[in-house]
């Protein structure tokens, strides 16, 4: 359990960082469109570390890179809590995107060769969402909206004395090219409508704290409704992701197209009640999108850090361009609604795009996971 461990601790580090950022930074003077390149700036961070130190765990095996990456985060989930001003913020935002970035595909790679159930252990992951958001709105509730920022540092120092005392015993090293040109061709059919999918997703996060203001919630009541949902959805995918036993090629179609019903199904949302359901959809298709592309690419890659690090860097390459995305349509249409449609159109987009890459692939005749 001890992968499991760290991967709960570190994805409530991460999540009740998150959690209130658009907030804060509103409160610090910012705009939409700068709210959504606050925000962008942790996953372009993000999006570098996850790829290099990826394909570095590989090269020169796990253990390092999830020790060291554990104990870097915890330190810049710290400097959030200074952060005085909108660049501050910013400057912040990107060291904790950095560091929070060299671990995740490492223990991930250990994880499988460990011969852990990936389900689960990807479920250990959103259970640690829902712990840092439920109780990072908590804390943000009692003490200052700022105080998650110092609980996530505490979460991420405790998970460093749990890799300590794991084994390395049959630590994988092997040669990756810089720039791994067959891993990328290999996985397109995941890559690309992920990165399209969750796009349009990121582009309804970057103010969707904003947006649940403006239903029902009001003064520090907002902060616990925020985490409420947040929690919802990962306990949610805790669950499910637990029992998803499918092929890739089963779970990943089926995600996307509850995708296009859960975004559709926002708009219609007009209090924080409504908005409960759809983030148990929600988590549904999420859980159905990320277990399967999981699956595929331990499957069918042997250098698996760096094929996850680089998903984990099409992640975060999606939160970069919906965030300014997101940011950018609220300026233009008045609307909070607008990136849930933007969402729902992409998500279709992406659905179309699966199944036209597997075909031009011929990876249903191929492989299978």
């Amino acid at each position: 359990m001890k992968t499991e461990g760290i991967n709960m601790l570190s994805n409530a580090a991460v999540f009740s960082s998150l959690l209130l950022i658009s907030i804060i930074a509103e409160e610090l003077g910012a705009s939409p469109t700068e709210i959504g390149l606050i925000v962008a700036s942790y996953s372009m961070a993000n999006f570098a570390s996850s790829y290099i130190f990826g394909r570095l765990s590989d090269i020169h095996g796990r253990r390092f890179f999830l020790i060291s990456g554990l104990v870097i985060s915890a330190i810049a989930c710290t400097t959030q809590y200074f952060a005085y001003d909108t660049i501050t913020l910013l400057l912040a935002r990107v060291f904790t995107g950095f560091a929070s970035g060299m671990f995740p595909a490492a223990l991930l790679a250990y994880a499988y060769e460990s011969k852990r159930r990936m389900n689960k252990f990807l479920a250990w992951g959103s259970a640690g969402w829902g712990v840092g958001t439920l109780v990072g709105g908590i804390v943000a509730t009692i003490f200052t909206i700022q105080a998650p920022f110092l609980f996530s540092a505490l979460l991420m120092a405790m998970a460093v004395p749990i890799a300590l005392r794991m084994p390395f015993k049959k630590d994988v090293k092997m040669s990756v090219p810089l720039f791994p040109v067959k891993v990328i061709k290999r996985n397109i059919s995941i890559y690309l409508p992920v990165l399209v999918r969750h796009t349009g997703a990121c582009a309804i996060w970057v103010m969707y704290p904003i947006f649940v203001r403006g239903l029902d919630g009001s003064g520090t009541a907002l902060f616990f409704w925020i985490g409420v949902l947040y929690g919802i959805n990962s306990f949610t995918q805790f669950i499910v992701m637990g029992r998803l036993k499918q092929k890739s090629s089963v779970l990943l179609p089926w995600g996307l197209a509850l995708s296009v019903v859960t975004f559709i199904s926002f708009t219609f949302c007009d209090s924080i009640w409504l908005l409960m359901p759809t983030q148990i959809t929600l988590a549904i298709a999420w859980a159905l999108i990320y277990v399967g592309s999981i699956k595929f690419i331990m499957k069918h890659n042997k250098e698996r850090a760096t094929a996850t690090g680089f998903l984990n860097s099409i992640l975060q390459m999606s939160a970069i361009l919906g965030s300014i995305a997101g940011g950018l349509i609220i300026d233009w249409t008045g609307s909070l609604l607008a990136p849930m449609w933007l969402a729902a159109a992409m998500t279709l987009v992406s659905l179309i795009m699966y199944y036209g890459l597997r075909r031009y692939q011929g990876i249903g005749k191929v492989v299978s996971c």
